[in-house]
């Protein structure tokens, strides 16, 4: 193996294994709340809680983390959880107007068609705000199928491994034939449930080490070093 080639042998290998690509929505396809501030978006979700007369604990009181806060409200009872849900769906939803597409992604969407593999959106984000943006940026023909999230029901998002076999049946693949491609430890851990390949996408080195640690099967700096090993790798047409 040459040197220049040395540095991607664990991704060309993942590409040889597998015939389908698992793109977490927020952050390797695109950055949903890159002109948003996210703040008031956890407060907002936490009006809703409170407007149901339910107290908050400390810690959600404190979490700017939107998704920790729709599993309490879930926990709370399901009205409160649909409620929450709903907000949420309508604050991404909104978001996807700003929302800033990752470099390089239509060139890996457009290289996995090239090399005879499809691709489907994972997501913890809502399926209303996933189709929202792939229309609004003339992608939606291009992706095979969607899973995201269609109800106030934590248990069903990453980490758990539901979304991406809901996505291998939808594109009536095995689970072992799709690679995953995420930025946070959730979607390395919920690939690794479903006994799929895991591709980290890293911003910084700091983040590369983390999905490293996390167990990301290898893990890229750049969508374009994606794109690239998949134009130069076909799909097995018996994967």
């Amino acid at each position: 193996m040459s040197p220049e080639r040395a540095p991607f042998a664990a991704l060309d290998d993942i590409l040889r294994r597998t015939r389908y690509l698992l793109i977490d929505f927020d952050g390797p396809f695109c950055s949903l709340f890159a002109s948003t501030p996210t703040a008031p978006v956890a407060d907002d979700l936490r009006a809703v809680i409170t407007r149901n007369e339910v107290s908050l604990p400390v810690a959600i009181q404190n979490t700017t983390d939107w998704f920790e806060i729709l599993a309490y409200a879930a926990s709370v009872g399901p009205d409160v959880g649909a409620s929450v849900e709903s907000a949420l769906t309508e604050l991404e939803t909104k978001a996807v107007t700003t929302a800033s597409p990752t470099p390089y992604i239509r060139d890996v969407i457009a290289a996995c068609r090239e090399s005879g593999r499809a691709v489907a959106v994972i997501s913890n984000n809502s399926t209303s705000a996933v189709r929202a943006y792939l229309n609004a940026h003339d992608l939606a023909s291009q992706i095979s199928a969607v899973a995201a999230r269609t109800r106030p029901d934590p248990t069903i998002l990453k980490p758990s491994p539901h979304l991406i076999k809901d996505a291998a049946s939808a594109l009536g693949a095995s689970q072992s034939t799709c690679a995953v491609v995420g930025d946070s430890q959730s979607d390395i851990q919920a690939a690794h449930s479903a006994g799929a390949l895991s591709i980290g996408y890293a911003k910084t080195p700091a983040d590369a080490d983390h999905l490293t640690a996390v167990g990301a099967d290898t893990v890229i700096l750049s969508l374009a070093d994606l794109a690239l090993r998949l134009r130069a790798r076909t799909a097995d047409p018996e994967l």
